[in-house]
């Protein structure tokens, strides 16, 4: 049976949550945040919590295998994704939270450099970028490599082409051969008639 991983990293990072919740929350009352703005932002700090802990506990518990893809087949009936209302611009949460700067060098530093959350991040990367790349997002911060989206492969470079050279007829499909002139009909001499003479 794995041992249990060493849960400082995930109570680290549950405690960070926290306190940049706290920070969103007090941005409430006068021309600061909406209390709309302030929900769905709370709601997406503590999604992000709760599926840490999830795939913490899976890894813990060795019960976590990577999800083999299937080809992805479209639905019949599409239903259309619901807009996201929460701002997509990078590091978008530092202007409406000023409070957050300082919470983004605690995620950068527990991300980056805590060797726990590190084995966690390798023990499930799939799942935890999924989690983690709109975190880094929102606060501005460059994913480490492991968490990072992979780069479409540049397609590769056409072959050159040399220049176009008159292309030969098929075997079946010969040119016809070129008519050749006729010899010029002599003129008859005088006293003569053309063909030959006729019966008396």
């Amino acid at each position: 049976m794995p041992n249990p991983p060493n849960p400082a990293p995930v109570e680290k990072f549950a405690s960070l949550i926290r306190w940049l919740t706290h920070a969103v929350a007090a941005m409430s009352g006068g021309d600061r945040l909406s209390y709309l703005l302030i929900g769905l932002i709370t709601e997406r700090l503590r999604r992000i919590n709760q599926c840490v802990k999830r795939i913490a506990a899976f890894v813990g518990d060795g019960k976590y295998a990577p999800r083999r893809f299937a080809p992805h087949r479209p639905p019949a009936d599409p239903k259309p994704r619901p807009p996201n209302q929460l701002p997509q611009k990078f590091g978008w949460l530092l202007p409406l939270v000023p409070e957050a700067v300082q919470y983004r060098a605690q995620v950068e530093h527990l991300l980056l450099r805590d060797p726990a959350m590190a084995a966690l991040i390798a023990a499930a990367p799939a799942p935890m970028a999924r989690v983690l790349r709109p975190l880094c997002w929102m606060l501005r911060l460059e994913p480490p490599p492991i968490l990072a989206r992979p780069r479409a492969k540049p397609a590769p470079p056409r072959p050159k082409t040399s220049p176009r050279s008159r292309r030969s007829p098929p075997p079946d499909r010969q040119p016809a051969p070129a008519a050749t002139a006729s010899p010029p009909a002599r003129s008859a001499a005088p006293g003569q008639t053309r063909g030959p003479p006729r019966p008396a």
